[in-house]
């Protein structure tokens, strides 16, 4: 868990790496304890990794995102990398807000009090959210799910703070395994 409250020069050079990355689309990667570098996938508005596409959801597809200039992800099918047409466009990748009591993360088209679409922020090739207190933060998990057992996903969780056995810290980073 990486909770960290930059000096003035380190919060512009990350607002600049993140305008410079909003014309250009990237992947995103979780990265953890057993967890090597799985790429993300929107799965029916949930966020997912996974080392292969996930069977279980009917819009399913890796996610290209792009910056926008609100500090916001915003994600589109990559469908470079998959055969199959997804039905999102434009989703945004959404926190769960500090009161929710849902920790999941997932995309949306129109956030509600308790989704954080706009804070995102990068140091280096590292995403990371910028909390209520100028704080930046890495408070990324995942967890196997029921629903996803069977192909190797994790379901994407944000501040999970209870000790579930399961969970698995992760970072989320912009780059590739360099087995991918």
């Amino acid at each position: 868990m990486l909770s960290y409250k930059a000096p003035l020069w380190l919060a512009s050079l990350a607002v600049v790496v993140g305008t410079a990355s909003a014309t250009q689309k990237f992947g995103l990667y979780a990265y953890g304890e057993n967890v090597g570098g799985l790429p993300l996938y929107y799965v029916d508005g949930s966020a997912v990794v996974s080392p292969k596409t996930p069977d279980n959801g009917t819009d399913v597809a890796p996610v290209a995102f792009n910056q926008n200039g609100d500090n916001g992800l915003v994600g589109n099918p990559n469908t470079t990398s998959t055969a199959s047409t997804a039905n999102f466009t434009n989703m945004s990748l959404f926190v769960p807000g500090p009161n929710s009591s849902d920790k999941e993360m997932g995309f949306t088209n129109d956030p509600s009090s308790n989704q954080v679409t706009n804070k995102f922020v990068w140091y280096g090739n590292f995403l990371l959210v910028e909390n209520d207190s100028g704080e930046y933060t890495s408070l990324f998990s995942v967890k196997k799910s029921s629903t996803h057992s069977e192909d190797g996903s994790y379901d994407l969780y944000w501040n999970v703070t209870d000790s579930d056995e399961d969970v698995i810290t992760i970072s989320m980073r912009s780059v590739a395994p360099s087995n991918a």
